[in-house]
Formats: C-alpha cells, structure tokens, sequence
C-alpha cells in the first residue's frame, strides 16, 4: 500500500528528503508564529482563532515531529524501533485528521457569523462550547486511530540499502482501516468546507452591506461604492476552497483506488506531497489577508510587543452590524463576544 514500498530510487529518497525538510522548517515556523500571536495578543483571542489554533497545532504534529524523521528515514534508509515507529506515524494520523476536522470547524464558525444572527453566534460559541468542539476533534480523531495502534505489526521484510538504493517505509496509511478514515474524512470535511463558503460566497454577493470574513468587520454608509474589495472578498472565499479542494482531493482517489487497486508509487507521491502542503500553507491560508493579525505581527517585526501584549492591534469596530441582522438585541454583548 501507498507508503509501504521498495521502489525508490536512491536520487527520489534524496529529492523527497530534501521536500520534506522544507516543508519541516517552514511549516514549524509559520504554525508556531501563528499560535504566538493569538497567544500573545489578546485581541486576537477569538473563537474563530481557537479553532485556526487549534489546526496549527495538529500541523506542527505532521510539520514539526513527523516529518523531521521521516526526512532521516528516507534519506538514510534506517529505521526506528518498532515501538518509537508505530508512535511516531500515530502522530501523522492524529495531526492529519485533527488538522481536517479543523478546517471544517473554521467554515462552520465563519458561516454561522456571517449567514445567523448574533445571538445565534453568541449561543453556539460561548467559551465552554468552543472548547468542547475542540476538544471533540481531538477525541474523534484518537477514536479513529485506536483500531490502528492495537492491531499495529512491523513488517517481517524490508528491502533497506539494497543494491540499487531502494528502501521501505511503514505507515500508519498500510493498514486498510486507516486509509478507509482518512479517506472518509476527507471527503467529509470537504463535503462541510464547499457547503460553508459557498454560502458566505453568496451572502456576501447578494448583500446590500460590504461582509468582512477576513477580519470580522462590518464596512458599512462607504461614500463610495466598493465593488473592488466586494469582488476579491469573493475570490478569497472562493480560494479557500480551491485550495483545501487541489490539496486533498488528489489523495482521496489514490486512497480509494487502493483500496481495490496497485497504486503506482510515482501517483502516490505526488498526491501525498500535494497533499502535505496543506499542513504549511493553513497558517498564512486563514491569516494573511487578515488585518488583526497583520497588524499583531508588524507589532512584533517592531519590538512593541515586549512593551504590552495587546499593543498595535486596535478594537474591532462594529457599530453598524444592526443593518445586516436586524433581530439583533445587542451590540454590545456580540462585540464583546468577539473580543
């Protein structure tokens, strides 16, 4: 199966080694500044943030831990204890699906803050609730790895340093089981993120108002239309979804082809390293077009934030949110919600 195999080359191990140190430095970086700041500065410290968090640190078990080994393992062909090897892609399966199931977390937050009402939102993402939603991801996702770790068995063969370079890894995506969940998931969180922002997408299209999902603000009474920043909210949107859309959906066909199928081992990793990009391009995805967090970060580029942790980041402002929901009760309470 896709990462039990004894056909790579010694120039490919050396090549995917290469990508996946990459992808480990710049992965830690991005997901470890990015639980820094919302850490940091305390008007960063949203719902919608805790579950961005939230998926940042299930990269950094895929970013930081797994792939660092894997790097040595493919570039060396030696390989870990049995025990240490069965942790180790235990890790890989809990931070893929904790970083899926975030995802879907992320879309449904922004949904229910741009299509309900405040109250609505106030009620479904009090504190408890959220940190019961993340919780549970974790807990799903360690349900479904449960099946894999008890019934975990080294392989009696490998075909390390053999004459042409060749080697085997072992993966926690062998068992059959495994794949099947990761395959189930994928399809689901994608069947949730498309359903979420193509919502928003035409909230935002048929709405007399301007809608921020980027930073949670309401642009209302413009003195001048602004159809421009309209359009690239929508393209943002739309982005997002062709993003988590390119990354995962190469993987689940593989996924489900071999479950029935040889997969070739060029197909498979390409897909798994299209598919790997996800785990460090989710930080800069949610953050970059977000003003907060622009806004937070230039802050630490300057050094303000040894002088306070909420320097450089200014209040949301939302005095005019009654025009978008009109059963609204009060503002004050949904403002400081989102703070």
């Amino acid at each position: 199966m896709p990462l039990s195999m004894c056909a790579l080359g010694r120039g490919s191990r050396i090549s995917l080694a290469t990508f996946y140190s990459f992808m480990c430095v710049l992965g830690t970086v991005l997901n470890l500044l990015v639980i820094y700041l919302v850490v940091t500065f305390k008007k960063l410290r949203t719902a919608s943030n805790a579950f961005i968090v939230n998926g940042c640190v299930a990269d950094l078990l895929v970013c930081a831990f797994w792939m660092p080994h894997e790097a040595v393992a493919t570039s060396t062909g030696t390989f870990l204890v049995v025990g240490y090897q069965a942790f180790k892609e235990a890790l890989l399966f809990l931070g893929i699906t904790v970083s899926l199931l975030s995802h879907s977390l992320i879309a449904v937050n922004r949904y229910v803050l741009i299509t309900k009402t405040p109250a609505v939102y106030q009620s479904l993402y009090q504190k408890r609730n959220t940190e019961w939603m993340i919780a549970g991801s974790w807990l799903v996702s360690l349900g479904s790895l449960f099946p894999w770790l008890t019934s975990f068995r080294y392989p009696p063969e490998r075909c390390r340093d053999a004459e042409d370079g060749s080697f085997t890894t072992v993966s926690v995506l062998s068992s059959r089981f495994a794949a099947c969940t990761l395959a189930f998931t994928i399809i689901g969180q994608t069947v949730v993120v498309m359903y979420c922002y193509f919502k928003i997408f035409r909230r935002v299209q048929i709405s007399v108002k301007r809608v921020s999902i980027l930073n949670f603000q309401i642009v209302n009474n413009l003195p001048y239309s602004f159809p421009r920043k309209d359009k690239r909210l929508g393209f943002y949107v739309l982005a997002v979804c062709l993003i988590f859309f390119l990354t995962t959906e190469p993987i689940f066909w593989v996924l489900i082809a071999g479950l029935f199928i040889p997969v070739s081992v060029a197909l498979w990793t390409s897909t798994w390293i299209v598919f790997c990009t996800i785990f460090v391009s989710n930080p800069f995805l949610y953050t970059w077009k977000n003003e907060e967090f622009r806004k937070s970060f230039r802050s630490v580029m300057r050094g303000d934030f040894l002088r306070g942790s909420t320097v450089g980041v200014e209040p949301i402002t939302i005095n005019t949110i009654s025009h978008i929901f009109p059963r609204q009760n009060s503002r004050r309470a949904f403002l400081g919600e989102m703070n």
